[in-house]
């Protein structure tokens, strides 16, 4: 199974796109608030309503789309425009962001927020281990927030100073991912980047991390058991769950109590392959590789308060882009049946299990661009009509259509966002 990279959301507010026509005035459904359908006879409340909203949200449609019933915005924030020099900050950046934050809540928006961490200004580089390092020694262009205290100390005072200047505690959700990637991994090309000096060494590597079990091996290679590779792979992945729970511990420091949406992209690889290929001795892959290891993700993250399980590849085609189905919580994780299973199915059921809400969003345009076909395919098998779907019948807290400015600029119709969203109430 290979991972969907399925967005790069991380476009700063000040570049975003704007709409350059006059926004259709539009209001063919009430506002999505999250009401039990509760018939007389029933014996317990329905599932909470989906909530629907947009990526990278433009501050020019957000009033109408509030209107129209749409219920979220989100926008980003960016590391590299707010602090362009080691503690130097651009208070009129800030400003700029500050507005639209202040637009968004003005229409009565919930407001997502991304952090901007993969986004880092060039002097995060001259930390140290400031960047992955693979098996073959190769240096990642990401910044390295999962084995680098360094890392994390900057892009801490980074968040407290935003934190300082912007009303940004009462934000309904923040999107957490790995810090140096848009999503919740490490970084791609098929290889393990956990090879730094931190985490061979345990120099500069943050406290709660613990330092490579087996220092001397590298994944491909002879030399471990497969219970051995396993508590490997176990170690390797429990790192995106330390800088997921690190990520959780300062913005609760700082006053936010919202829901943490952890973005996770694709199926991953899923129990009866991961078992296959750690008695491969751990071979390069698209999936093991990026960390993309679902069910031990979330099951090994130690708090789970308001977590979210965020699909970021709705609609992606996988497994058929099938639905939810009622008996799906009465699957084992472990059963083969899940290998046919989309990702948004197989996320849901790993958020069941672990009791948490699930959301997300669709692949997004040209992200990649082999679904460009499906995603502007306007009709009920199309990208849109499906995950509206999907996002439904899996009882997903919100849903995000990637993004914004494609349903403004001709690309598909806002209009037909509405009409989907109708459809499947």
């Amino acid at each position: 199974m290979l991972v969907v990279e399925s967005f790069a959301s991380a476009m700063p507010v000040g570049f975003a796109k704007r709409c350059t026509f006059a926004c259709l005035a539009l209001g063919l459904f009430a506002a999505l608030t999250w009401v039990p359908l509760v018939g007389a006879s029933a014996k317990a409340a329905a599932p909470p309503r989906t909530l629907f909203g947009t990526l990278d949200t433009s501050i020019s449609t957000v009033g109408t789309e509030n209107r129209a019933g749409l219920s979220v915005a989100m926008f980003e924030l960016d590391w590299a425009s707010i602090e362009p020099h080691m503690g130097v900050f651009s208070e009129s950046y800030i400003a700029a962001l500050g507005h639209t934050l202040w637009k968004f809540r003005a229409e009565g928006m919930r407001v997502t927020l991304g952090l901007g961490l993969e986004d880092p200004p060039s002097w995060v580089y001259s930390l140290p281990d400031s960047s992955y390092v693979n098996q073959f020694g190769q240096v990642s262009r990401e910044a390295d927030m999962v084995f680098s205290e360094p890392v994390r100390q900057a892009a801490e005072s980074y968040l407290k100073h935003v934190f300082a200047a912007l009303p940004l505690r009462d934000v309904w959700a923040v999107r957490l991912t790995s810090g140096g990637d848009d999503e919740m991994l490490y970084p791609p090309g098929g290889t393990f980047w956990a090879f730094e000096n931190s985490a061979l060494t345990g120099h500069d590597l943050p406290p709660t991390v613990a330092r490579d079990p087996y220092p001397s091996w590298r994944p491909g290679k002879p030399g471990l058991t497969p219970a051995q590779i396993n508590r490997w792979v176990n170690w390797y992945v429990r790192g995106l769950d330390d800088v997921t729970s690190w990520q959780m511990h300062v913005l609760s420091g700082l006053g936010f109590t919202g829901y943490y949406q952890l973005v996770t992209p694709g199926s991953g690889t899923r129990p009866d392959v991961l078992s296959q290929v750690e008695h491969m001795n751990l071979p390069n892959d698209g999936t093991t590789g990026v960390g993309a290891v679902w069910d031990r993700y979330y099951s090994m993250l130690p708090d789970k308060t308001k977590v979210v399980a965020y699909v970021s590849s709705v609609g992606d085609k996988s497994g058929d882009d099938d639905s939810c189905q009622a008996g799906d919580d009465g699957v084992p994780l472990t059963s083969p049946e899940m290998d046919t299973w989309s990702a948004t199915r197989w996320i849901s059921r790993v958020a069941a299990a672990n009791g948490m809400l699930v959301a997300g969003e669709n692949a997004g345009y040209q992200m990649p661009s082999d679904l460009d076909s499906h995603y502007m395919d306007r009709s009920s098998t199309g990208m849109m009509a499906d995950a509206i779907r999907q996002a439904t019948s899996c009882h997903f807290q919100v849903f995000y259509w990637a993004h914004d400015i494609d349903l403004w600029d001709g690309t598909i119709p806002f209009s037909l966002y509405l009409h989907y969203i109708a459809a499947d109430r």
